[in-house]
């Protein structure tokens, strides 16, 4: 928020290799005697720390314990002092959120008039505007806020009591919220809300909570009657949200209620776009000319890709390139519909037209441009460019003292604290010094944060830095044992973890290879990984590749030795793809792949085969994307 300052210069001039050692342990020292609450000893330890790295992490501690008695000019001090630290946002948040509490809107403002990303403090930003006499722009902040389909965090209710107070909420504003409510499920919300209607309004909020309880009522023996312009709203709503689950009986319903409560063409137009969605999921053929005539009308540009997709999977080429001419013009360049349009064109025998399409998919990095090189006979195009020179060490701790605290973490081994103040750094740069801060990350053998640096500064050509060659030894030692391909072991790591060791997944899966405790344990146990003793031991890179490759080679028998439905139950687990395979009823490789059900999947897979393709050419091999048997394969 503020701009380079710190004490990060003063440990230079000391020597940091130098005076690291001393310092930690006195640091140590501090940071125990103020849990213990030894202020005298705390101060006198903090007396000698200016120059160690991680001091501003005992200054905001000091300081946080202390929240109720800091003052605005305290919190200005430590922002200056720490600017380029992310606890300096940390505190100002916090103290933020108590200026809020105590309603000190001058204050709140003073120290930060922008308005904050957080919703709890947009709300308190408003209610400082209201306070101090800028009323204009806390109502239309209000009614922003209000329009929203969950419910809002308390802080706000004041703000939303001043605003109706002052004519700002009506029956419109509630009702426009309940179908907000209604269309993400939060039937609570919706209760609240509807209790807030005038009673002229009260019968259509009734009438869309009747709808959510039981759908069904939209199919009785007769019609229900719309009156007014909130019950025909609620009556369009219901009948899309029934088109989700049971498309057919919207399929004669809709026309009815379409003529006989006038709905609007915006109304029936969100009908139709809902079946036609719900038909092309379901990949069923019933209703076909329907679908195929109206798409046309309503349909967007994601419809348009589901569509495309279907024509696809019916392996329908004659009709394929006159959907993929319906979407964004960026969106046919891109190498998946350039791909594919060869693809139909090849099938239609028009072979020059297909051959040119391949050619344009080719030039780029990546599935796509992977695979069309490959049935195309392109080469592979990678695009790769050299990496900036990195800044001597020394040179970079001048220009990022920030980057100070990153190497004193890694000296503790607190990956995680490292990582953050990465992100952190890397937040703060333009793209020409994230990319330095890549080089030397890179020189320093910090991989994973050289991939961070790469995506947060988007430098895709920067393959280096992106695509690092991480244990080697590991990933070959284990490849030549179980007989697997070294550069796709490395694929799913750098797609799983980006080669960040400590990575864990929201599911609980851990480490290179992203393990699932029960998957580790039972793959220890199998392959007789006597490494493997604690849950915690898939954190270590050299335990963690030995499971990783291992539970690979089992899908890959599994599978017989093809690496296409192996890397997408590596991710989605083989149940699913057992039941994928069953019902894909014999399609080609690239059909197959571009109809896998869960987008994360689809991604993943392709994500795996061309980074496999990139780290053959890191590792001096010759590059092969699909190897024959698994293109010939039928799936």
């Amino acid at each position: 928020m503020r701009g380079w300052l710190g004490v990060g210069l003063l440990l230079l001039s000391l020597g940091a290799s130098v005076q690291a050692s001393p310092l930690r342990e006195q640091y140590r020292q501090a940071e125990q005697a103020l849990k213990k609450n030894d202020i005298p000893g705390y101060e006198r330890l903090r007396k000698g720390l200016d120059a160690y790295p991680l001091t501003v992490y005992l200054d905001y501690q000091y300081l946080a314990d202390r929240m109720q008695q800091l003052t605005t000019a305290q919190v200005t001090r430590f922002m200056n002092r720490y600017s380029d630290s992310l606890l300096a946002d940390r505190l100002e948040r916090r103290y933020l959120f108590r200026l809020a509490r105590e309603q000190r809107w001058r204050e709140f403002l003073a120290l930060y008039p922008a308005l904050p990303n957080s919703v709890e403090l947009q709300c308190a930003h408003y209610r400082a505007k209201w306070a101090t006499g800028d009323r204009a722009t806390a109502i239309a902040g209000a009614e922003t806020l209000w329009l929203h389909g969950y419910s809002r965090p308390d802080m706000c209710d004041p703000l939303f009591d001043a605003w109706t107070g002052a004519g700002g909420r009506g029956d419109e504003q509630v009702w426009q919220r309940m179908l907000l409510a209604y269309d993400q499920r939060q039937d609570g919300l919706m209760s609240y809300l509807g209790r807030q209607l005038s009673s002229s309004a009260k019968p259509a909020g009734d009438f869309l909570l009747s709808l959510d309880k039981k759908p069904e009522l939209l199919a009785g023996s007769r019609l229900l009657v719309a009156g007014s312009d909130r019950h025909k709203a609620a009556l369009a709503r219901a009948l899309s949200r029934l088109a989700d689950t049971r498309p057919e009986l919207v399929m004669s319903l809709y026309p009815k209620y379409r003529c006989q409560s006038d709905l609007s063409r915006q109304q029936v137009a969100d009908i139709e776009r809902q079946l036609a969605r719900r038909l092309m999921f379901n990949r069923t053929r019933d209703y076909r000319s329907w679908l195929d005539s109206r798409l046309p009308v309503v349909g967007d540009a994601d419809l348009f890709e589901l569509r495309a997709r279907l024509a696809i999977w019916e392996q329908d080429w004659r009709e394929l390139p006159d959907w993929i001419e319906r979407l964004p013009a960026e969106a046919q360049r891109d190498s998946r519909w350039q791909y594919w349009r060869g693809r139909a064109l090849k099938a239609q025998s028009r072979h020059a037209e297909g051959d040119k399409a391949w050619q344009q998919a080719a030039q780029n990095r990546d599935y796509y441009g992977f695979l069309a090189a490959q049935q195309g006979r392109h080469p592979y195009d990678l695009q790769k460019q050299p990496p900036p020179s990195a800044p001597s060490l020394s040179q970079a701790r001048r220009q990022w003292p920030a980057l100070l605290r990153v190497e004193e973490w890694l000296a503790l081994g607190n990956k995680t604290a490292a990582r953050t103040e990465w992100y952190h750094l890397l937040g703060r740069v333009n793209k020409a010094d994230g990319l330095a801060l890549g080089s030397l990350a890179l020189s320093r053998g910090w991989y994973d944060k050289s991939i961070v640096a790469s995506i947060r500064v988007r430098a895709w050509d920067q393959l280096d830095l992106r695509f690092p060659i991480v244990y080697r030894d590991l990933f070959q030692r284990q490849a030549r044992k179980l007989g697997l391909d070294e550069a796709t072991l490395f694929a799913i790591a750098r797609q799983e973890s980006a080669f960040y060791e400590q990575a864990r997944s929201p599911v609980g899966a851990g480490g290179l290879m992203q393990l699932m405790p029960a998957t580790a344990r039972e793959t220890a146990r199998k392959h007789g990984i006597g490494d493997y003793q604690h849950p915690a031991d898939v954190y270590r890179a050299e335990v963690n590749v030995q499971l990783g490759s291992s539970y690979f080679s089992e899908l890959l028998e599994r599978y017989d030795n093809n690496r296409i439905p192996a890397i997408a139950a590596y991710n989605a687990g083989p149940s699913r793809i057992n039941r994928w395979l069953n019902n894909s009823g014999s399609r080609p490789m690239d059909v197959w792949v571009e109809n896998i059900p869960y987008r994360e999947t689809r991604g993943y897979v392709q994500n795996v085969l061309a980074f496999s393709v990139i780290y053959q050419d890191m590792l001096g091999q010759q590059k092969t994307f699909i190897k024959p048997a698994e293109l010939k394969y039928v799936y």
